[in-house]
């Protein structure tokens, strides 16, 4: 089994510093891929991406970002849209020392996917493959609809019953995500991104992914979970130029925590090429 060095730094980004886990191979003549890039879902943190990132890091250089506002990245001053979040995490993504020459992929997970999209169309020079998965591609009705529901934030200090009920939710009935110990992460990490954690499902539903998604020009590949964005995904895969789409409907939402294994070897199918 290939030897891995981990370790968490930061980077700069428009909003502030930008938290980074990261994985490689010891022996850095291992590494024979581009550098992968991984968006997670909000409110979540890049450690949601763990067991897939030390599957994917044996061969490359895997970064798993906090996006701002989120796991131990500085917060936003204000609201911001999907491309305000995109451009924070390709100033950080390029603070690293990325560019036109040392090109990476991403991978993106529901709002990491349109993270990652965003990312692609500001930074093109930067982008080798995009993978998405759980893409949230509504119609502008849909969007105003979803916005609306999640508008005034996350009732933490009106509610006394929010944060047991969010632990039962997440952590004792969220067993599509994971064993025990993750699911109890991604509790935490909610509750970490405080009241305005809801400002990232709002810059999803504030995007106009009929409008950008048929702007991404490198070759992208839509993973489709058996899960409430699957008719959404497929629907994404209609409008952008250069995709593939691979529907995994065996796995649940969170198919790259439940099984990782599954979910690197398609993802290799897709990145390791030359």
């Amino acid at each position: 089994m290939t030897a891995l060095k981990k370790w968490k730094h930061y980077a700069d980004g428009r909003f502030g510093q930008v938290h980074f886990i990261s994985a490689r191979p010891v022996e850095a003549r291992a590494i024979k891929h581009p550098p992968l890039i991984c968006f997670h879902p909000s409110p979540t943190s890049g450690e949601m991406y763990r067991d897939l990132q030390e599957l994917m890091a044996t061969d490359r250089i895997v970064h798993c970002p906090d996006t701002p506002g989120f796991g131990r990245s500085d917060d936003p001053p204000s609201k911001p849209t999907m491309a305000d979040y995109g451009g924070a995490l390709a100033d950080a993504i390029a603070a690293l020392g990325y560019g036109a020459k040392s090109k990476v992929d991403l991978f993106g997970f529901h709002t990491g996917s349109l993270a990652a999209a965003e990312v692609a169309l500001q930074r093109p020079d930067m982008m080798r493959h995009v993978a998405l998965s759980g893409v949230p591609h509504y119609t502008p009705e849909d969007r105003a609809k979803q916005r609306e529901g999640i508008a005034g934030g996350y009732p933490m200090f009106t509610d006394p019953e929010y944060v047991g009920r969010m632990y039962k939710r997440l952590v004792l009935d969220g067993t599509d995500a994971g064993e025990l110990e993750q699911r109890y992460y991604r509790f935490v990490n909610r509750m970490r991104a405080g009241p305005n954690g809801w400002w990232g499902p709002d810059a999803v539903f504030s995007m106009d992914t009929g409008t950008q998604l048929p702007k991404l020009t490198m070759p992208v590949l839509l993973l489709a979970f058996n899960e409430m964005m699957l008719q959404p995904t497929r629907d994404a895969a209609k409008i952008i130029p250069d995709v593939k789409l691979v529907e995994m409907l065996d796995l649940p939402m969170f198919g790259f925590v439940t099984d990782p294994p599954k979910v690197a070897a398609e993802l290799r199918r897709f990145l390791d090429v030359t």
